[in-house]
């Protein structure tokens, strides 16, 4: 692959991709790709269709209840959506990932399915230098300070945009103390 002749295998290999996955909301079942199962400590009969109960004893509680709810309003409204989430130790040990999918109806068929790619994020939260860790998680905290910016303004709810506001200014801070390569408040 060269800049101005990108292929599409490269980039997967190059975003962390770990594979495909698909949730079938009526019958509650989940395959994923043989590397994901792995992953999650599945049996290889996952990448067929599990119940979805199986690959969500693999993640951590508060992560499972969160994801759970992601896919069943992704089943209920087809909008795209990302969601974050740490599995418990398995083969692997602890890592962090991220399903993002949307649901659609299959045209053949009528039938809904939510599907989307799994994404390995445990490197980049875990490697590297104690300063270069923490400015990369003050860089991602602002990347989702954003996110709620953008997101709270179509709830109109004027105490939560203020209290993100002030969430937003103090991230901020903390970017501009990592960025300046000193522990001291900035204001």
């Amino acid at each position: 692959m060269t800049v101005f002749h990108p292929d599409l295998p490269t980039a997967f290999a190059g975003s962390a991709c770990i594979g495909a996955w698909a949730h079938n909301p009526q019958t509650d079942r989940i395959a994923l790709s043989p590397a994901l199962a792995r992953l999650l400590a599945l049996p290889e009969a996952a990448a067929s269709g599990a119940p979805l109960r199986l690959a969500l004893a693999r993640i951590e509680p508060e992560d499972a209840l969160r994801l759970e709810s992601v896919l069943r309003a992704a089943g209920e409204d087809g909008c795209p959506f990302e969601a974050e989430f740490r599995i418990r130790g398995g083969p692997a040990g602890a890592r962090w990932l991220r399903l993002m999918g949307r649901c659609a109806r299959d045209p053949a068929s009528g039938a809904l399915a939510t599907q989307g790619l799994a994404f390995d994020l445990t490197e980049g939260r875990a490697d590297g230098p104690a300063d270069r860790l923490a400015q990369r998680r003050a860089n991602r905290l602002a990347d989702h300070a954003v996110a709620m910016k953008g997101l709270v303004a179509e709830l109109r709810n004027p105490p939560l945009a203020r209290l993100v506001d002030e969430v937003a200014v103090e991230v901020g801070h903390e970017v501009a103390r990592r960025l300046r390569g000193g522990g001291g408040p900035v204001h």
